[in-house]
């Protein structure tokens, strides 16, 4: 049987649908029968160098040609895999048994690593083992959290469980219907954790942010963080609207959000994690006023809104976001206190605050990394690095605090001016700005620029590395 292995469900919608465009790039299409030749090749080079059940996999590549089909030949020969960029911290637990590298890549020597090079594209394959052979719960993908406290974590996460999450979102791709397009690198897990449900399901996946291939290849459903998105689109008026947009990792502003409802005939800010896989859709809309709602739209997740004794809040009260399904991650690798605050009863406490809207919709506060204290009163930094971005001249932005010797901790800000924005005027600016809108201790006692600040792949904020690069400019270093 090989309902919960990804590669063995992969080949049964592949020999169902051999002529369908699979993987669309800038530079080549592979159908589902193209893929399938690959990856059954892939698997054949990787079990003549011994992967087998129980290996596992390094790839140090970020070409979308050899991710896919790693991660699918991993899974027929019951093998785990990671991306070797992460490996630096996975290593300490998780050590390699075979690195494979693609042109791309640069390799610490510290790795017996072996280029994939064409010779892999033609191997002829052999009988492979049969993947219902392959332990559905054995790890199958080990990834990293964002670390956006400044505690990065790992986890791994099974076949069954992968298989559980394609399952969950076969709404999103429906076979030979949806074509499918994100903004993150491949080895990213939100893309893994789209991409390979989108070939498990018969979906087709454009790997590329030429917008004219978007139209070209028919694409229907864009994801990305709420960075990437602005980065990408903001400045951008589409030629006809894309029907639908994901976005997901940060708050998404009523700015953008109505810059994104005249581009796309549908605008979702998914509320999703490596832990819980996507937990709730809020749908962004415009009322007869013109004015960006949000309604809330329930999926197979629970998600709750509880104070610190665990007890459900009602509607419009904040608390702590609790989310429960059936493919939840089991935990952290070696991290016991991780895993009590985080997993507790069967439940995955995200450490976001929230609460549910009228409208249902789920309304995420900030995270408890977000919510610093400053002389007794804490306050939420979310909030503040908004108002900042609000301000005419201001790119991005991002507070955090910072020990003094003799007093509470002092809040600073990083600025990131407009381009062709003097910092001198923008700092005065500011300055009055935000004594006016934040007022007393919300406002920042220092504004400093700076090039770019420090956000996870998702667009969260590492206010801990703020931190760090203050204290390198103060020390010179």
């Amino acid at each position: 049987m090989t309902h919960f292995n990804i590669g063995g469900r992969f080949l049964t919608t592949a020999r169902r649908n051999p002529d369908l465009l699979a993987i669309v790039t800038d530079r080549t299409m592979l159908n589902y029968a193209d893929l399938k030749r690959l990856t059954l090749s892939f698997a054949t080079c990787m079990e003549h160098r011994g992967v087998t059940r129980g290996s596992v996999v390094a790839l140090d590549s970020e070409d979308m040609l050899l991710v896919a089909p790693t991660l699918l030949a991993a899974s027929l020969l019951g093998a785990s895999w990671l991306a070797l960029r992460h490996a630096p911290m996975l290593s300490q637990m998780v050590q390699p048994t075979h690195v494979f590298r693609g042109a791309d890549a640069a390799v610490p020597d510290a790795y017996r690593s072996e280029l994939i090079d064409q010779s892999w594209t033609a191997s002829p394959p052999r009988t492979l083992p049969d993947p219902a052979l392959a332990d559905p719960d054995a790890p199958f993908i080990y990834v990293n959290t964002s670390g956006t406290t400044g505690t990065p974590k790992i986890l791994h996460l099974t076949q069954r469980l992968m298989s559980l999450r394609a399952d969950a979102v076969a709404d999103d791709f429906v076979e030979r219907q949806t074509v499918f397009c994100s903004l993150f690198s491949p080895i990213a897990f939100p893309y893994i954790s789209r991409f390979l449900p989108a070939l498990t399901l018969g979906a087709t996946v454009v790997h590329s942010r030429s917008i004219d291939l978007w139209y070209t290849a028919g694409v229907n459903h864009l994801y990305g963080s709420v960075t990437q998105v602005a980065e990408t689109l903001a400045n951008v008026s589409l030629q006809r609207k894309l029907p639908m947009i994901h976005v997901s990792g940060s708050k998404l502003s009523d700015g953008l959000a109505r810059h994104l409802l005249q581009n796309f005939e549908h605008v979702i800010d998914l509320y999703a994690s490596t832990e819980t896989n996507r937990s709730f859709k809020n749908i962004k809309y415009l009322d007869d006023t013109g004015k960006v709602q949000t309604r809330g739209q329930k999926l197979d997740s629970e998600v709750q809104i509880v104070d610190e004794a665990a007890q459900s809040l009602p509607d419009g009260e904040i608390g702590l976001v609790r989310v429960r399904n059936r493919y939840l991650a089991p935990g952290y690798l070696n991290a016991p206190q991780a895993q009590a605050a985080s997993f507790r009863d069967g439940w995955f406490y995200s450490g976001d605050f929230g609460r549910f809207t009228e409208l249902r919709a789920l309304q995420i506060i900030g995270r408890t990394g977000d919510v610093l204290n400053i002389g007794g009163v804490k306050i939420n930094a979310l909030a503040i690095d908004e108002t900042l971005r609000e301000i005419e001249g201001v790119q991005d932005a991002m507070c955090f605090d910072v020990p003094t010797q003799d007093g509470p901790n002092a809040l600073l800000a990083f600025v990131v001016p407009a381009p062709g924005v003097l910092m001198e005027d923008l700092a005065r600016r500011l300055s009055q700005v935000a004594a006016v809108k934040l007022g007393g201790v919300r406002t920042p006692a220092r504004i400093i620029q700076i090039d770019k600040v420090p956000r996870a792949h998702d667009g969260g904020a590492r206010r801990f590395e703020c931190r760090t690069i203050y204290e390198s400019r103060l020390n010179g270093t």
